[in-house]
């Protein structure tokens, strides 16, 4: 009967006391020092015990507030910091605490600091933490009676431990390692009896949450309290309620509970983000304490090749987030900024965000809940020699412990792994591994993002299997093949940093970078480029090798898409990345922008929940040939589709449809990759060179095309009217002093060996030959009349181009390359595949391709050298720019052998951790 009594008495306080959870915002004006030389702390010194002479504002960093040493360099392999500085910094305030705390549990709390955190007050040390993750939370309750105290803070964001350069979580390459303290900054009062942590467990299949809440009891004795709990919709209706009696004991104590949620249960996935909120409120005699969880109703499992939410396979079309914030140097704080990328990620049809060695603050969790983006977090891990260091290995440990505690509860937050390309001791990774399986089975869990497969993986992002590769870093001109075969593994398995195909910069850019780096790289490159006297092709260079890279990210995504036990891809990326090099690989800028290459309905065509696809065995071909296409539709939709009807045409370039067609489709499940039926057309009424284009709609609601080229079969020969040689020699020097036209197709040429394909990630790091990061065509040229072409190299270049040489034309200025390779933006040579000039009184154009090898599986090249010849026969030929016989000696008398690139620098050795 006496407890009965007390239960019902504390139900009734519940209507009458207000929560006593208070703060004090910290944010403003604080006084600071730099402490370089570390003595702060040692006796005599101590900087904590006296009054800082300058001032910062906070949340921010040195940076921010112009502290540091100013920076006069211009780095090339990335964006330039305007002030540096690595060491301890003091920041310091006073602080009022009223008197209605003196009998509460005060915390400070520092959302995020970088790295080694500690705390002085009134000139007394208190607490030392490092965090790199999570915030830093100090309970300075003996400290902070009520009246006027100093607070101190050090910050020292030297490396703790031995680490390589590379993890994002502090390198200089993206988000800088900053000094500072961000976020919320502030203290919190609470009761000494109050809820520690409430953990949500959903439970899809019985339709119910199970609640773990711990509670804090910090007075000297036991107490019978009572805690009621609200469960709702997020911003909505009232599911249920419940007030449970509770002992609170000396301590920490512990009640579990399990909520129905109903029959009218709201899943969470990407198409449906539901939330609810669950509202604890604990009362125990005049202390009344609150806390609200949000969560959505979500299950994550193994599958056999895809990662399962609520008993579905879904799969991952994903990017890497490498903490990428040009104007602050570190990650945005406010789910504002969260929700416009992630809804910009979700418009180019993605569902998936690895944060690559690193892990961003709660406002990307919370965001990523309201968008529905399934995230993969990361410990600030990329590292060699795993398990050396002891005090690292256990600040790693901590570290995992930490993300979980903090953001466990996000239903987004479905993937972690311990870090990027790890090697060393994978049995320290894989008992990682299995602690965190252990404390927190709510999401998928993995030893490392490649290098190797353990045991307990339940998914595996790499670049290679035992089977073979599964990451596509770059399209082909076939569409029917896939990964399928090297999938086929005993977890999911998720394609790491697809794509990586380099464009050249846009120096357009430049004028975003108001905040605390500069582009002095980019400077360095147009500088460089104005040097050699092709500044005002720049933008031409950024267009034509930014449509080669859409080009390529939609044969990648395509092909992994085709692949029906694929797990997902990770592509690198969506955005630039502007460090370990300057890797300009994204169709969005670094501040998440278009650069304009392609819209967002168009990349969703080949990258969506719902995408029609098409196998084809070559994108050319002679009108003596039958053109075949198989479709399939890959499907991870909300829905099944419905029988329907697919729409097939193909078009010319003005829009003519050349012939057209109707499939009937079967229903399609869910998450499959499903066969819809193959068409084949005749070409035999091409009767001129033409691009055409495949389209296909389903139900008039999803669309997909794909171009190929048709060439006639025969052609009328083209000998006369000019002299064709294979060699520089006098019979060309003779040709050309008596006037004539002369088509030099050198057998062999100085220069290098060209490239369909653009840079793998980027020329700096990765020096690897040919070092050309795209092709530029000046497609308005006449000698391109009878071969059709946009200004960038597409799928009917890349035999043509793969057998081709770039010759070196820095030293003829007043030349403009017909066919330009476009040389790595750190050295910004001239490099010409073709070009033309006058000689004395002949005209000559020189045309660097091989026209013999393999060449009647090469109808483009055979087209192409038709419609030059016809070119160079003809009365347009006449050539604008002149040359002396002297300079054509010296061009083809050049060292052609010599190397411009090795993949064994030292930085790449760094990067692959060899």
């Amino acid at each position: 009967m006496k407890k009965i009594l007390l239960f019902t008495a504390l139900l009734c306080c519940m209507e009458f006391l207000s929560a006593q959870q208070e703060t004090i915002d910290l944010s403003g004006t604080w006084r600071f020092q730099t402490d370089p030389m570390g003595f702060g702390k040692t006796p005599g010194s101590q900087l904590y015990k006296i009054k800082l002479a300058e001032s910062v504002t906070l949340p921010g960093t040195m940076d921010e507030n112009g502290k540091g040493l100013p920076v006069t360099a211009r780095y090339v392999d990335r964006l330039t910091r305007k002030f540096e500085y690595c060491g301890q910094a003091w920041y310091q305030r006073e602080v009022f605490i009223p008197d209605t705390w003196r009998d509460k549990e005060i915390t400070l709390e520092l959302e995020r600091c970088h790295w080694e955190t500690a705390v002085y007050i009134d000139g007394k040390p208190v607490a030392t933490d490092e965090r790199l993750s999570t915030p830093n939370r100090f309970l300075l309750t003996q400290q902070f009676t009520p009246g006027m105290h100093t607070l101190t803070i050090c910050v020292d964001n030297r490396l703790k431990y031995p680490m390589d350069q590379w993890n994002h979580g502090t390198t200089e390459y993206t988000q800088t390692n900053w000094n500072g303290i961000v976020g919320d900054i502030e203290l919190v009062a609470r009761e000494k009896k109050s809820i520690r942590t409430l953990k949500v467990y959903p439970d899809i299949e019985t339709q119910s949450v199970r609640l773990d809440i711990s509670f804090n009891n910090t007075t000297e004795e036991s107490a019978d309290g009572l805690v009621e709990l609200v469960l709702r919709e997020k911003n909505g209706k009232q599911v249920t309620h419940v007030a449970l009696p509770v002992q609170l004991k000396k301590g920490e104590s512990h009640l579990m509970h399990t909520f129905s949620v109903g029959k009218n249960m709201k899943l969470w996935n990407e198409f449906t983000p539901n939330l609810y909120e669950i509202e604890a409120t604990l009362v125990s005699g005049q202390q009344k304490d609150t806390e609200t969880v949000v969560f959505g109703m979500r299950e994550v499992e193994q599958g056999e090749h895809h990662i399962r939410l609520n008993g579905r396979n879904i799969h991952l079309r994903g990017t890497l987030d490498c903490c990428v914030f040009p104007l602050t140097g570190y990650p945005p704080t406010t789910t504002e900024h969260w929700i416009r990328i992630f809804r910009t990620i979700k418009d180019y049809g993605m569902n998936h965000v690895r944060f690559h060695s690193w892990c961003p603050p709660k406002a990307a969790f919370q965001a990523a809940d309201e968008v529905g983006i399934y995230l993969q977090a990361e410990l600030p891990m990329w590292i060699k020699d795993v398990g050396k260091y002891p005090a690292r290995r256990d600040f790693f440990e901590k570290e995992m412990y930490a993300i979980l505690e903090e953001y466990g509860n996000h239903p987004s937050f479905i993937l972690m792994c311990n870090g990027n390309e790890n090697q060393g001791d994978f049995n320290v990774l894989e008992d990682l591994v299995k602690k965190a399986q252990k404390h927190d089975d709510r999401r998928l869990y993995s030893a490392s993002t490649a290098r190797k497969h353990t045991p307990s993986d339940q998914f595996y992002v790499s670049h290679v299997t035992t089977k073979g590769g599964i990451t596509v870093y770059e399209g082909k001109p076939s569409t029917d093949w896939d990964k399928r075969k090297e999938s086929d593994i005993d977890c999911p398995v998720i394609a790491h940093e697809s794509g990586q195909r380099c464009m050249y910069p846009n120096f357009d850019e430049m004028k975003k970078y108001t905040g605390v780096v500069t582009p002095r790289n980019f400077e360095v490159f147009r500088e460089r480029l104005a040097r050699n006297g092709m500044l005002h092709q720049a933008d031409d260079f950024f267009r034509a090798t930014g449509a080669h890279t859409v080009l390529q990210y939609k044969e990648v995504n395509e092909s992994l898409l085709r692949t029906p036990n694929s797990g997902g891809f990770q592509l690198l990326g969506l955005s630039d990345f502007p460090g370990q090099g300057s890797a300009f690989v994204g169709i969005l800028d670094a501040f998440w922008e278009s650069k304009g290459l392609v819209s967002p309905e168009k990349f969703r065509e080949s990258c969506a929940p719902t995408v029609l696809l098409a196998r084809m065995s070559k994108r050319t071909y002679t009108s003596d040939e039958t053109f075949t296409a198989a479709f399939e539709v890959y499907h991870y939709g909300e829905h099944s589709l419905k029988r329907g009807k697919l729409n097939w045409e193909l078009k010319d370039a003005s829009g003519k449809i050349l012939q057209k067609g109707l499939l009937s489709t079967s229903a399609v499940p869910c998450s499959t990759v499903d066969s819809i039926g193959k068409v084949s057309v005749a070409l035999d009424d091409v009767d001129t060179a033409q691009k055409l284009t495949l389209h296909a709609t389903l139900d008039g609601q999803f669309h997909n095309e794909w171009d190929i080229w048709v060439y006639p079969s025969a052609s009328e020969s083209v000998e006369v009217g000019y002299v064709y040689a294979r060699t520089y020699d006098e019979h060309v020097k003779s040709a050309l002093e008596q006037g004539q036209k002369v088509l030099l197709v050198p057998e062999t040429a100085p220069g290098r060996k060209a490239k369909f394909s653009s840079h793998f990630w980027n020329p700096i790091m990765f020096k690897w030959n040919p070092l050309i990061v795209g092709t530029l065509i000046d497609s308005d040229h006449p000698v391109f009349k009878d071969f059709p072409t946009d200004s960038y190299a597409d799928w009917q270049w890349w035999d043509i181009l793969n057998y081709a040489t770039a010759m070196e034309l820095n030293d003829l200025r007043n030349i403009t390359p017909v066919i330009q390779s476009i040389d790595t933006y750190e050295y910004n040579r001239k490099l010409g595949i073709a070009f033309e000039v006058r000689v004395g009184k002949g005209c000559l154009f020189i045309l660097c391709v091989d026209p013999q090898k393999n060449i009647e599986k090469r109808p483009a090249m055979s087209q192409l050298l038709y419609s030059v010849r016809k070119y160079v026969a003809s009365d347009a030929f006449i050539p604008a720019e002149e040359l002396k016989l002297y300079q054509l000696d010296a061009l083809f008398n050049t060292v052609s052998d010599k190397k411009t690139g090795t993949i064994d620098a030292d930085v790449v050795k760094q990067l692959l951790n060899q």
